[in-house]
């Protein structure tokens, strides 16, 4: 029998590496939305791109059944190696992977781009994909591919769960009375918070993020907007709740 017992959490300096912040706290808020608001149910597929340190997994250890599953993958080897050893030998069901993808913050040497990489999954794999703070570090075309990409892994029934910093009416003039932690300048169809670094922070606006999820028929059921711009929430980035 599997014991969630048996694996602590990664240590406190890979926290930091992902934000710091509650590392059980966070996760167990995300995936609760998952199940409250999204029909997560315990026998389902999960996809987490940019997996990180395991800070969804870890809650789904806990909710998921061994009809059920989790795959993810992530640019930052000493996470995936940490998940790897200390999650999948007690839960094999859960499965980490490292890929090799060019972002100039955290991948910069990199050959592959986001625009070109293929989810190394099969069709109609998954029930969710998750992608928490992922999109807040690419640019249109990697974005693109990556929703085609979700798309092609989804099946019928599935949902996703991923967060953005969306510009509209309210975030810009939240940003011109300084409430807001990033100081976005837009850039053609994008907004950057350092220009000699832009993918550390991307923002959106937000018709432009309805329109790419319109392409692929998705439909946006629920925003939970976030505390970034200086407005009063509880997450802090914004998160988006999509269906088929």
């Amino acid at each position: 029998m599997r014991n969630f017992s048996n694996i602590s959490e990664p240590p406190e300096d890979l926290h930091i590496c992902f934000g710091g912040g509650n590392f059980r706290a966070i996760g167990d808020k995300m995936i609760g939305i998952c199940r409250d608001r999204l029909g997560l149910a315990p026998d389902e597929m999960v996809l987490d791109i940019g997996c990180g340190i395991g800070r969804l997994a870890f809650p789904l250890l806990e909710y998921l059944s061994e009809d059920g599953g989790y795959e993810g993958f992530d640019t930052f080897p000493v996470g995936i190696k940490w998940c790897s050893e200390n999650i999948t030998p007690e839960f094999p069901n859960f499965n980490f992977q490292l890929v090799d993808i060019f972002n100039s913050t955290y991948n910069p040497y990199a050959k592959t781009t986001a625009a070109d990489f293929v989810f190394p999954f099969e069709d109609n794999s998954f029930d969710l994909v998750m992608l928490n703070s992922v999109f807040t570090h690419m640019m249109p075309d990697d974005i693109f591919n990556y929703v085609k990409e979700i798309d092609r892994v989804l099946n019928d029934n599935g949902r996703i769960f991923v967060t953005f910093f969306l510009v509209n009416e309210e975030s810009r003039e939240l940003m011109k009375t300084g409430k807001s932690v990033h100081d976005f300048h837009k850039y053609g169809i994008f907004y950057t918070a350092d220009p000699k670094d832009p993918m550390d922070a991307v923002g959106y606006d937000e018709h432009f993020v309805r329109n790419i999820f319109d392409r692929y028929r998705f439909r946006i059921q629920d925003i939970l907007y976030g505390t970034w711009c200086g407005r009063q929430a509880k997450n802090h980035q914004d998160i988006l709740l999509i269906t088929r």
